[in-house]
């Protein structure tokens, strides 16, 4: 390969670094208006297994924006409901719930307008007793949350762009180095090398 090819990785391996690092540490901040919905479990129930939980994760949502809840169970009384901040490294809750609510014997859903009361991920769990249901949930946080992750990629291949970069400038001096002590030594003509070939 070309030596002038490295260089041209190089730089391309640097670019696509600092776009990643961009997306991965600003895209996250944009928020707007969004919507998850689902139904579920999803699963046959028999006699040894009654109920199934379903856990749902929110992105990130600001202190204090609204949230809408709506779940309707296609049985009375056969849902148990669960909203709170998630903490994502422990993989916990990360505080008191929003909602905690177990459907009473004559109630198939619920509908719930609330106000976030800390910054971060959220977690929604629906326990369904020999039941199915339906759910959606909307609020505002940012479509690019799992972008976060490119962050990570871009501060891997940015230091190796650098030094794909760096080492072909190396190479490049010593090729013109070599080249500089090419042109110092005189050209033998044909009668020299003939007479050098003879000698041997």
């Amino acid at each position: 390969m070309n030596i002038r090819k490295w260089r041209a990785i190089g730089n391309s391996l640097v670019v696509l670094g600092v776009i990643l690092l961009i997306i991965g540490l600003l895209m996250p901040y944009y928020k707007i208006p969004q919507r998850i919905s689902g139904t579920g479990p999803s699963v046959e129930f028999t006699s040894t297994r009654t109920y199934w939980m379903r856990t749902y994760i929110v992105p990130p949502i600001e202190s204090g924006t609204h949230i809408n809840l709506s779940v309707i169970s296609d049985k009375s009384g056969a849902t148990w409901v669960l909203l709170a901040p998630y903490d994502t490294q422990t993989q916990s809750l990360g505080g008191p719930p929003l909602v905690n609510t177990v459907f009473a014997r004559d109630q198939n859903g619920l509908v719930i307008f609330l106000r976030a009361d800390k910054s971060g991920p959220y977690m929604l769990m629906i326990t369904s007793y020999n039941s199915s249901y339906s759910f959606y949930l909307s609020s505002v946080w940012s479509p690019f949350y799992e972008l976060r992750s490119s962050t990570t990629i871009g501060l891997a291949v940015l230091p190796i762009g650098v030094l794909v970069v760096y080492y072909d400038g190396i190479a490049e001096r010593r090729e013109r180095t070599f080249e500089e002590a090419l042109k110092g030594i005189p050209k033998r003509t044909d009668r020299q090398r003939a007479s050098i070939a003879q000698d041997f």
